[in-house]
C-alpha cells in the first residue's frame, strides 16, 4: 500500500488537470469576492456609475466570508467529477491496473490505494478554495471574519459532505473500464447535487417541531376558547382538520426520510446554495436554524382562526399575548432550533456512514471485475 500512494501521490502531483483544477480553487473565489464587492457598492447616478464606500455590519461581514468560502460544495464538484473520471480512468486504458496486479499487488490496496488519494486530492482542492476566498474578501476590502473560529467547523462539515461526492466519482471511475459513462454519470451527479439539495433541503422540518407545534397551537385555541374568543366547536374542528397530516403534506413525508437519513440538504442548512441563499436568507450569518416560521405561515388554520375570533374581546384583555398564538409562542421550545454544532456532528456522521457504504458497495464490485 505505501508504495501505491506514493505512485498515486506523484501521478496526481504532476497532472496538468489537477494543476488546473487548483489555479480554479485559486481565482474564482477571489473573482467572486471582487465581484460582490462591487456589486455592494455599485451605484448608478445621473452623471455616472460609482463607487461608493463600503458599508457593512459585522454580522454581515460574517456573512460573506462563509457565503463566498463555502461555495465550493457548488462550485467544484464537476471539475473533481471530471478530473477523478480522467485521471482513474486512463489506468484501464493504459494498463495500469492489470500491471500493478501482475506486480503482486492486492486488489485491495490498489482499490483503496484510489479512494485515499483521490479523498486527499478533493480536501486540497476545497482547503485551498476557503483561503482563497478569505483572502479574496480581504482583498476586496468586505473584511474577514470567522466567528471566533466556529466557522472551521462548518468548512469542516462541508469538506465532508464533498467528500461523499468524490468517493462516488472514485467508485464510479473505478468499476466501469471505458471512460464515458463514469464520467457522464459523475458529471450529472455533480450538476443535480446542488437542485436536489436545495428540493430535499426544503423539508428539513423535524418532525417534533411539528408535534411540538400542534401541542402549543390546540393548547393555546383551548384557552382563547375558555375566554370566549371562539367557541368550543370551532377549536374542535381545527384540531381535527389540521393536524400533522395537514401541515407536513405529502412532500414532506417523502423528502423528509431521504433529508435525515443523507447528507443531501447541506446546502440548504448552511446557506450554501450560491445567489439562492443570497435572495432567501438575507446577508445576515445565522447562528441557528429557526423552524417557527415556516411552520407557522404554513399552516391554513391561522387564517380561519382570525376569521372566526371574538376580536372585540381581544381587546379588551390585558394579557392577550399569554393566550394568542404567534410566532413568538414558539420561541423557548427547543424542537424549533437547530444549533450548528450540533449539526455538525449530524452531518459528518452521515457522510462518514455515506461514503464508507458507497465505498464498500464500489470494493465489493472491484474486487470480482475482470481486469484482463
Amino acid at each position: 500500500m505505501p508504495k501505491l500512494l506514493y505512485f498515486e501521490f506523484r501521478r496526481i502531483i504532476k497532472s496538468v488537470f489537477f494543476w488546473i483544477v487548483a489555479a480554479y480553487s485559486v481565482v474564482w473565489p477571489i473573482l467572486t469576492a471582487v465581484f460582490y464587492r462591487v456589486i455592494l457598492t455599485l451605484e448608478f447616478t445621473d452623471t455616472g456609475v460609482t463607487l461608493n464606500k463600503l458599508h457593512l455590519s459585522q454580522g454581515e461581514v460574517k456573512f460573506f466570508t462563509w457565503f463566498i468560502a463555502i461555495a465550493f460544495i457548488t462550485e467544484l464538484p464537476k471539475f473533481v467529477a471530471l478530473f477523478t473520471c480522467l485521471h482513474l480512468g486512463r489506468d484501464y486504458s493504459d494498463g495500469i491496473v492489470r500491471n500493478k496486479i501482475i506486480a503482486g499487488h492486492s486488489r485491495a490496496s490498489i482499490y483503496f490505494s484510489y479512494l485515499i488519494t483521490q479523498i486527499c486530492a478533493s480536501t486540497f482542492f476545497c482547503v485551498v478554495y476557503i483561503a482563497s476566498a478569505m483572502l479574496g474578501v480581504a482583498i476586496a476590502g468586505i473584511g474577514v471574519d470567522v466567528n471566533g473560529g466556529e466557522m472551521f467547523g462548518r468548512f469542516a462539515t462541508g469538506i465532508a459532505v464533498f467528500l461523499v461526492m468524490t468517493v462516488t466519482f472514485s467508485v464510479l471511475a473505478v468499476i466501469f473500464r471505458k471512460r464515458a459513462l463514469p464520467i457522464i454519470l459523475s458529471i450529472l451527479i455533480a450538476m443535480m447535487s446542488n437542485a436536489a439539495a436545495t428540493v430535499i433541503g426544503m423539508y428539513n422540518t423535524p418532525s417534533k417541531a411539528y408535534d411540538d407545534y400542534i401541542s402549543l397551537r390546540n393548547e393555546k385555541l383551548e384557552a382563547m376558547a375558555e375566554e370566549g374568543f371562539l367557541s368550543d366547536a370551532f377549536v374542535k374542528k381545527v384540531e381535527k382538520d389540521y393536524g400533522k397530516d395537514k401541515l407536513t403534506g405529502i412532500p414532506w413525508k417523502i423528502f423528509h426520510p431521504v433529508y435525515v437519513v443523507s447528507p443531501i440538504g447541506f446546502e440548504v442548512d448552511y446557506g450554501a446554495s450560491g445567489f439562492t441563499s443570497l435572495m432567501s436568507g438575507g446577508s445576515e450569518y445565522i447562528t441557528t436554524i429557526d423552524y417557527s416560521f415556516s411552520i407557522f405561515y404554513s399552516d391554513e388554520s391561522q387564517d380561519l382562526i382570525w376569521q372566526n375570533v371574538n376580536m372585540s374581546k381581544v381587546g379588551e384583555l390585558e394579557n392577550a399575548g399569554d393566550i394568542i398564538f404567534t410566532p413568538d409562542s414558539l420561541e423557548k421550545v427547543d424542537s424549533m432550533h437547530s444549533d450548528f454544532n450540533k449539526l455538525n456532528g449530524i452531518y459528518i456522521g452521515k457522510s462518514i456512514i455515506w461514503a464508507a457504504v458507497i465505498g464498500g458497495w464500489g470494493y465489493f464490485v472491484f474486487q470480482r471485475k475482470n481486469m484482463f
